[in-house]
């Protein structure tokens, strides 16, 4: 009988983990909260989330005909990995430093667990059957409860000196004033994140700006702003435009490094579609060759592509193994 595997894709807010055959089919998939009752202090040992994710996996096993024969499973988390040992090295909006994540997993689930960076992985889940499918070279950005990317040059994933290759959300913006959870002031993921977008949002009606957000202040998500957008609230509008352009002149330095085909953007304040897209197109169109632009696309797989991505990566290191 094939055996199953396992994708689970960690986020700030909330965890998708799935199940897929031995083709890689998506059978099922679950979102259960990311647990972190010790943020914003750090741990080394999340046992009580550990823990969550090993019953969440073997319900999602049984359930779908695999109790007890999973072959192996892949999981992206989110902040400094180290693929090779399994090792989140630090992540920053989990309060993690120096968990051994696939070790802690491999003794609840007794199958081989590999992790990587989830933005890799959602990478690797949109270059295979997403919006980057067919192109070799790419950048995707996820913005959600953090910011960071991944890249993929002539087919290969950048991992980086230490690791941190991607993390593009720690890049300084100047006039910024926001703390970040690594602990500097003025990072790019402040403002350009779902909760950076909930931030300015909020700031706005602190600042008693005019605008339809007044009324769920206390509780403004990057939803809300973009259904103010939709309902053409100007100052809604205005926050997405500054995020994208403040976004698009960070990744134009990258792009002219790099020399991707596309850009994809994902994650949560992706789902604005064009008021996230339309700023980044307008300052790509002003300061880069036209006929040489990358395409500039939004995740086609949402939360479905870092499973895809996990499930992959583990199949591969698996048969590698």
């Amino acid at each position: 009988m094939d055996k199953g595997v396992i994708g689970i894709d960690i986020g700030g807010t909330n965890t998708v983990i799935g199940i897929f055959n031995a083709d890689l089919k998506l059978l099922e998939k679950v979102s259960i909260p990311t647990l972190k009752p010790y943020f914003p202090e750090k741990t080394n040992n999340p046992k009580e989330f550990f823990d969550l994710i090993a019953d969440e996996v073997n319900m999602l096993a049984e359930k779908n005909g695999f109790k007890n024969n999973v072959s192996c499973v892949g999981i992206g988390v989110p902040g400094k990995v180290n693929p090779n040992t399994g090792i989140v090295i630090r992540a920053v909006n989990l309060g993690y430093e120096e968990v051994p994540f696939a070790l802690e997993m491999e003794k609840r689930l007794s199958v081989p667990v590999f992790i990587d960076n989830d933005v890799r992985n959602y990478t690797r889940g949109e270059a295979l059957a997403g919006s980057g499918k067919g192109a070799e070279n790419i950048i995707c950005i996820t913005l959600g409860t953090g910011m960071a990317a991944g890249v993929m040059i002539d087919g290969q994933m950048v991992i980086g000196s230490n690791f941190y290759a991607g993390e593009l959300g720690h890049d300084p913006v100047s006039g910024v004033n926001y703390r970040c959870n690594c602990g500097k002031v003025g990072c790019l993921e402040t403002i350009a994140s779902a909760s950076g977008i909930s931030r300015l949002a909020q700031d706005a009606v602190q600042d008693k700006k005019e605008t339809i957000l007044k009324a769920n202040d206390g509780t403004i998500t990057s939803k809300d702003v973009y259904m103010a957008c939709l309902q053409n609230d100007a100052v809604a509008i205005e926050i997405f435009e500054f995020v994208g352009k403040t976004l698009a002149n960070k990744l134009l330095t990258a792009t002219f490094l790099l020399n991707p085909e596309a850009i994809i953007i994902g994650g949560g304040a992706a789902s604005a579609g064009k008021f996230i897209l339309d700023p980044i197109q307008e300052v790509f169109e002003n300061h880069y060759a036209n006929n040489e632009m990358p395409n500039l696309l939004l995740g086609s797989l949402g939360d479905s592509a870092g499973l895809i991505g996990s499930a992959h990566l583990a199949m591969a290191k698996f048969i590698l193994d």
